[in-house]
């Protein structure tokens, strides 16, 4: 044996830690990690869910895998909001990664500051899901501090794990826009940050991040949507849509612009225009969009017109179940 290798071989032996390897090394793990994200974004569950299992097969002791999978129920809940038994599916596969996570922390078989960081997204995953969900309350606070606590950790460690960028980014940045009224609050939870400080760690996530560029481009329209910015806001949004066609959530999202700065009417005529635009590709997404015309339409005291438009959208054909289901629960609720 060269005395490089017998010099190489102690040191691994009386320090384990450097034997310790990053999951996105392994080129099979960081294809699975990319295909699960990319199907994710792109509404293609199935997909998404057959390659995070894929990773919890060869990877049964690290959270990746779980939270990936996890990640598939929040978008769910987005296109299906009638169905209630998504909660209970997110959070067990949710509450199984941060499990798997501490073990492994304890364990110590990956390096601690990947372990962090994705305890930090499974915890700020659970935190998103109870706000987009059911609002602001103590579980969405505390789900919150323990994603923050994590992500504190990996920056601290390692300041240039670009991705944890979008954790501590938004937690500077909304903190840092807490109403007066509420910063007493804010400070017994220790909630204080730096908005300016934050939009620049969310841009620079979206912009160098690994994996979180996306939930990056994400956090970042919502914060310029906070901020009033909607012209930078739209075209960062336009881009999602642009670079995952198939996310008719992101349909919704357009709604929120319109009604944000009480544009109604113009959102009724973007959407009339949208549908047209997609419908000699794909009656599917012409239907999504007609919805969120109806949705505009009913937030501007029009209810037979959005009657009328949701009658378009069952006489293009059967619409997919979920936006079915939506389609029935806005009808009863019109009438």
């Amino acid at each position: 044996m060269s005395d490089m290798r017998t010099l190489l071989l102690t040191l691994l032996l009386a320090n384990p830690a450097l034997a310790q390897s990053f999951i996105y090394e392994n080129a099979t793990a960081d294809q699975a990690i990319r295909r699960a994200m990319s199907a994710t974004y792109n509404l293609d569950l199935a997909e998404a869910r057959r390659a995070a299992r894929t990773l919890q097969g060869t990877y049964p002791d690290h959270p990746v895998g779980f939270l990936l999978e996890g990640e598939t129920y929040w978008w769910e809940a987005q296109i299906d909001p009638t169905r209630d038994d998504i909660e209970n599916q997110f959070f067990a596969i949710q509450d199984k990664a941060i499990s798997i996570g501490e073990k492994a922390l304890k364990v110590k078989k990956y390096p601690s500051v990947e372990i962090q960081a994705y305890l930090a997204s499974a915890w700020g995953s659970k935190a998103r899901f109870r706000l987009t969900q059911s609002g602001v309350g103590y579980r969405t606070v505390m789900d919150g501090r323990n994603a923050h606590n994590y992500a504190e950790e990996v920056y601290k460690a390692d300041p240039k794990y670009t991705d944890i960028l979008v954790g501590i980014g938004a937690y500077n940045y909304f903190t840092g826009k807490i109403p007066a009224i509420l910063k007493p609050f804010a400070f017994l939870l220790g909630a204080s940050g730096d908005p300016v400080l934050g939009l620049q760690q969310i841009r620079t996530a979206a912009e160098k991040g690994r994996y979180a560029r996306t939930e990056a481009k994400i956090v970042l329209f919502t914060a310029l949507m906070k901020d009033g910015a909607y012209a930078e806001s739209f075209k960062v949004l336009q881009a999602l849509m642009s670079e995952y066609p198939a996310n008719h959530a992101l349909y919704a999202w357009v709604t929120e612009w319109y009604l944000d700065q009480g544009k109604k009417a113009e959102g009724i005529a973007y959407f009339e225009k949208f549908q047209a635009d997609k419908l000699p590709s794909s009656m599917k997404l012409a239907q999504y969009a007609l919805f969120q015309k109806a949705i505009l339409q009913a937030e501007n005291d029009k209810n037979a017109d959005a009657l009328a438009t949701l009658r378009r959208v069952r006489t293009m054909g059967n619409p997919d179940p979920p936006l079915g289901r939506s389609v029935a629960a806005m009808e009863k609720a019109l009438r």
